[in-house]
């Protein structure tokens, strides 16, 4: 840290050994600045200020019932506005600022003049201010005068071409949602129609019915079971019967065992000729026409004996309880699988139905959420049309928006600026820091040794004393000389400095 402090002390006292060259730089820029703020015109600032009254009896009045304008937001549009090339046309025109111009290029220079020197502040408890400067007096007031009157016309003007756009939308969206509320009802009304019957409310428990039909065919399944059952109990109680029947009148199919052995015996003899012989043999050919006529014959026993013990079985009163029974129950049978097919018929057709009445519920669910939103815009507009409507007559009052100068513009008696005396003083100050950023420079360009500590540290070498100088009278007498040279030299412009204040501001 100590060191650090030398090496500041060490440029200190280095660049104040080329002080000569702070004073005359600063010599040489404070002169010709000063002369040249001398010579710069003077500067009149003309200013109004206005006030926009937004608070009126009838707006608490009409809350909720006329439409709330943003004022705020108005006049911050108007603000904006006030700087295109039209407004600041008519701005020039009001002030008589244009009547000697002839050239494009001197309009457009004058609409950036005022562009640039035209000054809308504030905005705080809806106050605002409106300030120009300009080199003529009058000319600032003139020009402040003609801003409030562009100001207001711009505000009356812009608050009734918003309330007859926005009435436009109103009107042309009130009837685009008439038509789509009109063709929205054609919809229902239509839909209705086509669909009488399968509309909702209009039909009883499909799903009960559904319900009710499936447990009358479990029911009647479980009753055909049962008379399957009782079926096959019938039918093994009349074979029983039929067989102890046949067997009382002895009609058993093997009654005719006399002539199976001659038939063994041809189908031996048979087989051995075979062995000798082909089919078309003679003797083979005989012996199976024998064969064929003995099987021919008993199966004619057969069937003899089948229809004698047939009638003998019919002739018994049990087998024809029985038969009678089976017949019933055949019936009985036919006629739950007829009902069955019926119910089963019916659930097809419910579940059609039923399917075909939950897309027509869920058409018309959507028909009517259609209708309920247009419905409500419409409603809606209606409504902001009647807002509107009574927004327009608070308007005609003049209520909803009100300008009053609480300052009118006057014509500037004392120059606003330049700030002369800021400017001096800048230019002084200027003056000095680039003499001392000179001086400074020249120290880093032709550096010396101050003390004896800097030689040690500069080559490494010990230093083992320093011999101060010692001037004479002469040297001593033009030393003195300089400082006073360099004081009067500062002092000279100091009272330079000081004199243009005093008398030039």
């Amino acid at each position: 840290m100590q060191e650090q402090f030398a090496e500041i002390l060490y440029y200190i006292k280095a660049t104040f050994r080329y002080k000569w060259f702070i004073i005359i730089s600063a010599w040489l820029i404070c002169l010709p600045a000063w002369w040249y703020i001398l010579n710069l015109p003077d500067k009149y600032s003309s200013t109004a200020r206005v006030q926009v009254d937004t608070r009126t009896m009838l707006r608490p009045l009409l809350s909720g019932l006329a439409i709330q304008s943003d004022v705020r937001g108005m006049v911050a549009i108007m603000k904006q506005l006030m700087f295109t090339r039209y407004h600041l046309e008519k701005i020039a025109n009001l002030a008589g600022l244009d009547t000697n111009l002839n050239t494009e290029s001197e309009k457009l220079a004058l609409i950036n003049k005022l562009k640039e020197n035209i000054k809308i502040d504030g905005g705080k408890n809806d106050i605002f201010s409106i300030s120009y400067e300009t080199t003529d007096p009058l000319e600032a007031k003139h020009v402040v005068q003609s801003v409030l009157t562009v100001f207001s016309e711009q505000a009356q003007k812009t608050a009734l071409d918003d309330a007859d756009s926005t009435q436009r939308f109103i009107l042309a969206q009130i009837q685009e949602y008439e038509q789509r509320l009109r063709n929205a009802e054609k919809a229902r009304e239509n839909f209705k129609r086509a669909n009488v019957g399968m509309l909702p409310g209009q039909s009883g428990d499909q799903v009960g019915q559904i319900q009710e039909l499936n447990r009358t065919i479990e029911e009647a399944k479980l009753a055909l079971k049962e008379l399957d059952s009782r079926k096959q109990v019938l039918k093994e109680q009349l074979a029983e019967a039929q067989e102890s029947a046949e067997d009382e009148w002895g009609l058993s199919l093997n009654t005719n065992k006399a002539e199976d052995p001659r038939l063994m015996a041809l189908i031996s003899q048979r087989d051995e000729l075979l062995l000798k012989y082909t089919r078309k043999h003679p003797s083979v050919k005989v012996i199976n026409d024998q064969i064929r006529s003995i099987q021919k014959r008993k199966s004619q026993e057969k069937e003899v004996l089948e229809t004698e013990g047939s009638a003998v079985a019919h002739s018994n009163p049990f087998v024809q309880s029985i038969k009678a029974s089976l017949n019933e129950i055949d019936a009985q049978m036919a006629s739950i699988k007829s009902r069955i097919e019926s119910y089963e018929q019916k659930i097809v057709k419910l579940d059609d139905e039923f399917n075909q009445r939950l897309n027509v519920e869920t058409e018309m669910q959507n028909l009517n959420r259609d209708y309920s939103a247009i419905k409500k815009n419409y409603d809606t507009l209606l409504q902001r049309k009647e807002q509107m409507n009574l927004t327009e007559k608070v308007d005609a009052e003049g209520t909803s928006l009100r300008f009053k100068v609480a300052d009118p513009p006057n014509k500037p008696l004392s120059p606003s600026g330049p700030k002369r005396a800021i400017l001096y003083s800048a230019a002084l100050g200027g003056g000095l820091v680039v003499g001392i950023a000179i001086a400074f420079l020249a120290v880093l360009i032709k550096p010396t040794f101050i003390a004896s500590n800097q030689i040690r540290t500069m080559t490494g070498i010990p230093v083992l004393g320093s011999v101060s100088i010692v001037r004479n009278r002469e040297q001593t007498r033009k030393m003195r000389m300089q400082i006073v040279q360099y004081a009067m030299a500062c002092g000279l412009l100091v009272t330079a400095y000081a004199g243009i204040m005093v008398f030039k501001v």
